[in-house]
C-alpha cells in the first residue's frame, strides 16, 4: 500500500480514468483534494517521469499506459537501494516468478511460445562458445516468461530483465570453470522445457526448483 495519500489519491486517479484519458487541473485539483499546489506537483512530476502521465501543454495531461522499461528506472532504482539490489539476493525473487511462469506455460502450452523456449534450449545444445551459450541461456529464461501468456509476469519480467541478466551473468563465470558443469546447464534447461512441452505444471514448477538448486551446488562447489 502506498504511504502516501496525496499519491495514493493521484493512482486511484489514474486507475479509474483509463489510459489516454485527460485528467482534471492542477488547479481542479488542489481545490477538490485541499492540498498545496506544489505538493501536488511534485507527484504530477513523478508521475511523468515514470511514464505515467503526458504533459500535452494547453491541452492538458494526460493518462497513458506505462511500458516496461519506464517501470524498470524505478524498480530497478528501488531493488538496487534495498536488500534485494544484487543479483544472489534477488535470486529468491526470480525464483519464484519462474516457478510460476513455467507452471502457466505448461498449462496453457501455447505452441508459438513454446517453440520459442525450445529454440533457445538448442541454441544452448550447440552453442560452440561460452559468450553463445550465455545469450541463448538469457534468451531462454525471456522465452519463458513470454510463454506464461500472463500479461503481469511478463511485464515484471522484462522490468526486472537486467536484474535476471546479471544473475545468469554472475552464474556463467562460474559456470566457464568446467566443461561438465556446461553439459548440466544444457540438461537443466531442456528438463525444463520437456516439463513445459508435456503440460505438466508440477514437473515443471519441480525442474525450475532443480535448475536453481543444482545450480547453487555448483556454485558453492567453486568458491
Amino acid at each position: 500500500m502506498v504511504d502516501d495519500d496525496l499519491l495514493r489519491k493521484l493512482l486511484d486517479l489514474l486507475q479509474e480514468s483509463g489510459p489516454g484519458q485527460r485528467i482534471p487541473s492542477e488547479r481542479e485539483l488542489v481545490k477538490l483534494w485541499g492540498t498545496s499546489r506544489s505538493a501536488l506537483r511534485n507527484r504530477l512530476r513523478m508521475l511523468e517521469a515514470m511514464g505515467a502521465l503526458e504533459r500535452r501543454g494547453a491541452a492538458g495531461t494526460y493518462t497513458q499506459i506505462m511500458r516496461p522499461e519506464h517501470v524498470a528506472v524505478a524498480l530497478q532504482t528501488g531493488l538496487h537501494a534495498s536488500v534485494l539490489g544484487s543479483p544472489s539476493s534477488f535470486q529468491s525473487v526470480r525464483v519464484a516468478l519462474e516457478r510460476e511462469a513455467a507452471r502457466l506455460a505448461a498449462q496453457h502450452r501455447r505452441p508459438v511460445a513454446i517453440a520459442h523456449v525450445e529454440e533457445a534450449v538448442m541454441r544452448m545444445e550447440d552453442a560452440p562458445t561460452a559468450q553463445q551459450m550465455y545469450e541463448a541461456d538469457v534468451d531462454f529464461h525471456r522465452a519463458l516468461f513470454q510463454a506464461s501468456g500472463n500479461a503481469g509476469l511478463i511485464f515484471l519480467s522484462e522490468a526486472v530483465g537486467d536484474l535476471i541478466a546479471q544473475s545468469v551473468t554472475e552464474r556463467r563465470g562460474r559456470m566457464q570453470k568446467l566443461s561438465e558443469d556446461k553439459e548440466e546447464m544444457r540438461v537443466l534447461h531442456r528438463n525444463i522445457l520437456e516439463a513445459v512441452q508435456s503440460g505438466d505444471s508440477e514437473a515443471a514448477m519441480h525442474s525450475i526448483d532443480n535448475h536453481f538448486d543444482r545450480l547453487d551446488m555448483l556454485s558453492q562447489a567453486l568458491t
